[in-house]
């Protein structure tokens, strides 16, 4: 299993999505994709192919076609995942995750420390 990097409520909290916005879309979890165009509209989902890896030169190839993006790629076990995004706004995320992000979602688990705001930019390992 990786070493978990996530901190922040919010990291598990837009996994727990993830997960099951996949696993209703495509039955299974699987790695996906999510451009979007620049006004934040969705433009395309990519969902990987049952047992075919997603690697680093489809990442690089889809994230140079969309100014904003979402990446989401599950590791074996159930719950555990790599996230990544770029340009998406907080707003897109509460409606993700079905709720307003509160100061508590940016505490951080290990210490008494916190995020002043949302990342539009980010990139995290749950495990």
């Amino acid at each position: 299993m990786p070493t978990s990097t996530a901190r922040y409520r919010f990291e598990f909290r837009l996994n727990d999505w993830a997960e099951k916005f996949v696993t209703s879309l495509a039955g299974r979890r699987s790695a996906y994709f999510v451009g979007f165009r620049e006004d934040g509209t969705i433009r395309r989902v990519y969902v990987s192919l049952p047992d075919e890896p997603f690697d680093g030169a489809q990442k690089t190839q889809l994230a140079e076609a969309y100014p904003r993006w979402f990446l989401y790629v599950p590791y074996d076990e159930e719950g555990t995942a790599y996230l990544e995004w770029l340009g998406i706004e907080r707003k897109v995320a509460e409606r993700w995750v079905g709720r307003r992000l509160e100061a508590a979602d940016f505490l951080d688990v290990r210490t008494t420390s916190s995020r002043d705001e949302w990342p539009e930019s980010w990139r995290v390992i749950v495990a």
